[in-house]
C-alpha cells in the first residue's frame, strides 16, 4: 500500500508541472561536485529526480553564484546546501539530505591538535558556505579569509597565513592527496557534522512539489541499495569519506 501511494503521488505531481528542471551546482567541491559539475552529490540528485520522472538540467558555476541565481529564480535550485537559521528563510527544502559527513578542523602538522576555535584564530573558509549557527553567532571573534576553492585553504594553511581552515573531511581527503599534502597539514577536531541538501527557489510555484519528489527519489534509492553504492563510489581512484546514517 505504502508504494502505491508513493506512486500515486508522483503520477499527481507529472500531471501538474513540466518534469525537467534547471539545477546549479558548484564547481570545486570535489568528490561530491567537481570543476564539472561531476561528483558524488551530482549523481545522486541526478539518479534521486530519475527515480520520479524528472530531468535535470546541471548548470555548473561556483557556489555564490548558484545560491543568487536559486534566489532569483533563474534556477529551480541549488546544491550542496546546509540547512541553517538563514538558508532556511532563503529556500524551500525538501527532508532528505542529499549526503551527511563531517567537517573538520585542518592546520599544519607542527601545531597544537586543533580542539575547537579561538578567539582571534585566523581561519579560513569558502565564500558563501555556511559552517553552522553557532559559528554564525561567533563570528566576530574570528579573523575570516574567504576564497573561492577548497585547494586555496589548503595553500593558505601550508603557507601559514591563517591558524586553521574548515573543510568536509571527503573533499580535504581528496585534496590533500592530490596534492600531496599529507605530510604536511593534518586533521583536527570535528567542527561539525555536515548535511547538506537541494536548496529549492522560493519564487518558484512548483518548488514544494519538487522537493517532495527529490525526497522520494532519495528513499527510492536507499531501498533499492543504490544510494549506498553511490556515496561509496570511487571518483578518479579518490575515495570519499562520506556516509549514511
Amino acid at each position: 500500500m505504502k508504494r502505491i501511494l508513493i506512486m500515486l503521488t508522483i503520477f499527481f505531481n507529472f500531471l501538474t508541472f513540466s518534469t525537467e528542471v534547471n539545477i546549479g551546482v558548484e564547481n570545486s567541491w570535489p568528490p561530491y561536485a567537481n570543476e564539472d559539475g561531476e561528483g558524488i552529490s551530482s549523481d545522486i540528485v541526478v539518479k534521486a529526480f530519475a527515480e520520479v520522472g524528472v530531468k535535470v538540467k546541471l548548470h555548473v558555476f561556483p557556489y555564490s553564484r548558484i545560491m543568487e541565481m536559486t534566489k532569483r529564480g533563474e534556477l529551480d535550485g541549488c546544491y550542496n546546501v546546509m540547512r541553517d537559521k538563514t538558508t532556511n528563510s532563503e529556500f524551500i527544502f525538501g527532508s532528505e539530505p542529499i549526503i551527511e559527513t563531517t567537517a573538520s578542523y585542518y592546520h599544519l602538522k607542527n601545531s597544537p591538535y586543533k580542539e575547537k576555535l579561538s578567539k582571534g584564530d585566523k581561519v579560513a573558509l569558502m565564500r558563501g558556505y555556511q559552517y553552522g549557527d553557532e559559528f554564525d553567532e561567533n563570528k566576530s571573534s574570528y579573523d575570516e579569509t574567504r576564497v573561492n576553492t577548497q585547494e586555496q585553504i589548503l595553500k593558505l594553511i601550508l603557507r601559514n597565513r591563517v591558524d586553521v581552515g574548515i573543510l568536509a573531511d571527503g573533499s580535504a581527503k581528496f585534496h590533500l592527496k592530490r596534492l600531496k599534502l599529507e605530510n604536511a597539514i593534518t586533521k583536527g577536531a570535528i567542527h561539525f557534522k555536515l548535511k547538506v541538501f537541494l536548496a529549492f527557489s522560493k519564487s518558484k510555484e512548483r518548488s514544494e512539489k519538487l522537493a517532495t519528489l527529490l525526497d522520494l527519489g532519495i528513499k527510492s534509492l536507499k531501498e533499492k541499495g543504490i544510494y549506498q553504492s553511490l556515496l561509496s563510489k570511487k571518483k578518479k581512484g579518490q575515495e570519499s569519506l562520506a556516509h549514511s546514517h
